[in-house]
């Protein structure tokens, strides 16, 4: 800022009686405060100056309010100011703020104008995340969080209905949970210690204590995968419940995903459409979804068709990738949510409970969203001493950390299952993002930890 205007905008502050205006924040104002003369404070997200007025869009906690201030002025995007002036209604035909605010003075913090800013609205992805502090200024970013906050009160108020309890089980551990090669090793005083791939284990412990319990919480996994959903950092969202066979466990995945979008998309929808006025809301799905069996979605894989990326045909023990999960979910659930069920043992990890019928599957299942493939993984747990004990020496684990896991199986087991969610993918769906590092603050993975 110039020493000139500087001076002029100093001159004016000094000639206001500052005891008149009201303090009032800037996401909360309103046409009610029409004819008030008001104080606040916000950040410029657009500004335009013309030969002796100026208008500025300020903003601040995800609200832009009009300002008009007669006066030509040099400001950029991100300067953070207080205004002083009075509400007025806005006369503009063409736009679409209920009123503005007639400046009458304001005062750049501490003085200084920000330098120009190297993002704007069509700036893209990568340059967004690379500039991921400054990138939360945009009105995409800005939804991000919004939604992201959002949609986690919604799962935490499933819940509390539901009367879960919500635990914190810790993030350095001496376990595994879906194989070794996907951990992150860490120095714990001397000993080997990894960041958890998942709260499983420690969310079963809380069971019989609580009956049913979530928690939500970061997992990791050192996946060099460098797809468009993988993190190796990620929100998970996981809980268990006693006393429920697979059938149940289904249907309270069904309640939770259904209950999460349609408030979602209910109290969300006038900022969703604020910023993305085309944007195409997913149906939220009827209960019960669709359902198809592992070797079922196989058969019908090689009956459409569908080629694996070697162009051979798919064949029971075939890993089902993410291009098939979204084709499964087009011609299954007619572009709804589908569970894919009962997976090899083979395939599964060591804690998944055997189908009674058939030995040689998994009491397991995993939920396939529309546009993403995989969210959510869940399974009946193994409740018997010697079916772990087996489920360990099939993959090589050595169980003496597991020694409190498996005391489980000795006092009191019962009949119980759980699910974990990624919560970036499932909020990836909803929002249609076309990456899941859309769906993250600071994305963590193969490529990024910085910022």
């Amino acid at each position: 800022m110039s020493e000139k205007v500087e001076k002029e905008i100093g001159e004016q502050i000094t000639k206001l009686d500052l005891s008149e205006y009201r303090s009032i924040e800037l996401s909360k104002l309103s046409k009610e405060n029409i004819g008030q003369k008001i104080r606040t404070f916000g950040w410029v997200a657009n500004v335009r100056s013309q030969s002796t007025i100026t208008f500025i869009e300020l903003y601040a906690h995800y609200r832009t309010v009009k300002c008009v201030y007669q006066k030509k002025m040099h400001l950029t995007m991100c300067t953070s100011m207080t205004v002083y002036g009075t509400v007025s209604k806005n006369f503009g035909k063409k736009d679409a703020h209920e009123f503005e605010i007639q400046v009458e003075g304001v005062e750049i913090y501490n003085g200084a104008i920000a330098p120009s800013f190297p993002l704007n609205e069509d700036s893209s992805v990568n340059a967004i995340l690379t500039n991921g502090h400054l990138g939360l200024r945009t009105k995409k970013r800005q939804l991000f969080l919004k939604a992201r906050g959002h949609l986690l009160k919604i799962i935490r108020d499933f819940y509390f209905e539901g009367e879960y309890t919500e635990v914190t089980p810790p993030t350095m551990v001496q376990t595994q949970v879906e194989g070794g090669s996907t951990l992150f090793k860490l120095d714990y005083y001397g000993e080997d210690a990894y960041l958890t791939q998942s709260s499983q284990l420690y969310l079963e412990t809380v069971v019989p204590a609580s009956h049913r319990a979530y928690c939500i919480m970061p997992s990791y996994r050192a996946e060099k995968s460098r797809t468009r959903r993988h993190l190796s950092e990620y929100t998970h969202v996981e809980a268990e419940m006693a006393d429920i066979d697979l059938d149940g466990l289904i249907s309270s995945i069904e309640a939770l995903v259904s209950y999460s979008m349609r408030r979602f998309y209910e109290e969300m929808k006038s900022d969703i459409l604020s910023v993305f006025p085309e944007f195409e809301f997913h149906k939220v799905p009827r209960t019960p979804f669709k359902r198809i069996k592992y070797s079922e979605a196989i058969e019908l894989l090689k009956s459409k068709g569908y080629k694996k990326e070697d162009n051979t045909d798919f064949e029971l023990g075939d890993d089902i990738p993410d291009a098939a999960e979204r084709y499964l979910v087009e011609v299954v659930g007619d572009g709804c949510p589908v569970f894919l069920t009962h997976f090899l043992v083979g395939h599964k990890p060591f804690y998944m409970r055997k189908d009674e019928n058939d030995k040689g599957l998994t009491e397991s299942t995993d939920l396939l969203f529309p546009g993403i493939g995989e969210i959510l993984g869940g399974s009946m747990r193994q409740d018997t001493y010697e079916d772990l004990i087996e489920g360990f020496r099939r993959e090589n684990i050595n169980i003496d950390p597991y020694y409190w896991y498996l005391d489980m199986a000795r006092f009191g087991p019962c009949k119980h299952g759980g699910y974990g969610l990624g919560f970036e993918r499932f909020l990836m769906g909803l929002m249609r993002y076309e990456s899941v590092d859309e769906a993250t603050l600071y994305p963590r993975k193969v490529s990024r930890c910085q910022p």
